[in-house]
């Protein structure tokens, strides 16, 4: 199970890091959220017109007299308003997908730049190894143990 999370975790890394890579991550980035805003917007506009036109039947055919009935908005009122939060927070969100955009943007730039930059340097900045003296440490004088003499056993 280890080894299946690793290779998880590697492919995802590599994954990401092709795709921040990739330079045409941003135009993709905003096709795909343009395409997502539009298809919002659109399921929206058709909720609330049926929604509208439900209330209008529904309406006509029960007429009720309610008080205060005056005060309420009409469904058509209430669609409107409704789709118009809906496109303000569209147009937020599509303010905000063109900052993220930028931004991959400048950090794909800066990535490029310290790419040649990296390689500029260690290519003019061949220089021979230095060789270093060798340190001279003074010696450890240790003790040198005597054997300890065995005594001789005498049989008789």
């Amino acid at each position: 199970m280890f080894e299946q999370v690793t290779k998880f975790a590697n492919e995802a890394t590599t994954s990401v890091t092709d795709a921040i890579n990739d330079s045409n991550i941003t135009e993709r980035f905003t096709t795909t959220s343009d395409q997502v805003l539009d298809t919002v917007l659109d399921t929206n506009r058709r909720i609330v017109d049926f929604a509208v036109t439900t209330a209008d039947r529904v309406a006509d055919q029960i007429k009720i007299e309610l008080p205060f009935a005056d005060s309420f908005p009409t469904p058509t009122v209430a669609g409107e308003r409704y789709l118009e939060f809906v496109e303000r927070a569209v147009s937020i969100n599509r303010e905000m997908n063109q900052r993220i955009v930028e931004m991959i943007k400048a950090d794909n730039a800066k990535a490029a730049s310290d790419k040649v930059v990296a390689t500029a340097k260690t290519v003019a900045k061949k220089v021979p190894a230095k060789k270093a003296p060798a340190k001279k440490r003074p010696a450890k004088k240790t003790v040198a143990k005597k054997p300890v003499a065995k005594k001789a056993s005498a049989s008789t």
